[in-house]
């Protein structure tokens, strides 16, 4: 009997191998603008890199509500702090929300957390990316050290006009691993249930990322099933086939967990839904 892959020690993980099926064509013409763009031709760099916003537009769809539950609910964002306001704070964190001096911090988390490093040789690729990061349907909020006054990362709620808020948070690699994400979320979620009267979430987790796995359990999130990101339909099936030798012991308690069969942890993502009730750290 072969023996079994382990997902903490292979070279690349579920969300790494399903990002690049996913970015195999947004590489290509990113390659391909910067090409013409180093030969001289602007005109034609720029048409190609026009295309590829509107492809990295569809894979940022993906992001949000499954279609079927997107509700346009047209939420008053003056509810919440102005650009560069005090969200909350606690001993450890200040949270404010994302104004523009935070771009270059902005940047550099985001790198960091890249994948497709590439894109962002690119100014146009950089200037939409922070366009949708200061979105009106977006609620960002940057972290910091409260003892140093640095920049530690930012998290946030990806869309505030659907009925399920669903997290983000993105931190510095120096920072990670040290509490500061639980403590973010925690004084996110207070503030925000506080300001809203709003106490269910979910949060989104690759089926292989046990550290966030495990700040949402730490946070008291549960199993609520799973959803499809980036594969859909054959190319769904294609992947899991391909990619099922990587199937643990591991994947195969957490299938327990979310009540699924463990090829379906191939490719899908992990829902978690957060019933918060405010508290103290």
């Amino acid at each position: 009997m072969p023996e079994e892959k382990d997902l903490t020690d292979r070279k690349y993980t579920i969300s790494q191998l399903k990002t690049h099926e996913m970015c195999d064509s947004v590489l290509e013409q990113l390659e391909k603008a910067i090409s013409l763009k180093e030969d001289g031709l602007i005109l034609e760099s720029d048409a190609v890199i026009n295309m590829l916003s509107l492809e990295v537009e569809k894979i940022t769809a993906q992001f949000d509500e499954p279609k079927e539950k997107i509700e346009n609910l047209n939420f008053d964002k003056s509810t919440l702090p102005g650009r560069g306001q005090l969200l909350s704070e606690n001993d450890m964190v200040i949270l404010r929300t994302i104004s523009d001096e935070d771009y270059e911090d902005y940047m550099k988390v985001s790198y960091e957390c890249a994948i497709m490093k590439s894109a962002f040789k690119e100014d146009t690729f950089k200037k939409d990316l922070w366009e949708s990061f200061l979105s009106n349907i977006a609620a960002n909020f940057s972290i910091y050290d409260k003892v140093s006054g640095e920049y530690v990362g930012y998290c946030g709620i990806k869309n505030i006009n659907v009925e399920n808020w669903e997290l983000v948070i993105e931190l510095l690699k120096k920072y990670r691993h040290r509490g500061y994400g639980y403590h973010a979320l925690v004084v996110m979620l207070n503030a925000l249930t506080e300001l809203t009267g709003k106490t269910t979430y979910r949060s989104r987790v690759d089926s292989d990322n046990y550290v966030s796995q495990n700040l949402m359990k730490k946070l008291g999130a549960k199993p609520n099933g799973i959803s499809e990101m980036f594969i859909y339909g054959e190319d769904l099936r294609k992947f899991q086939e391909e990619n099922k030798d990587l199937i643990d012991d591991t994947l195969r308690k957490l299938a327990k967990e979310f009540h699924v069969a463990p090829i379906d942890l191939i490719g899908h993502v992990l829902e978690f839904r957060i019933d918060w009730n405010p508290t103290d750290l």
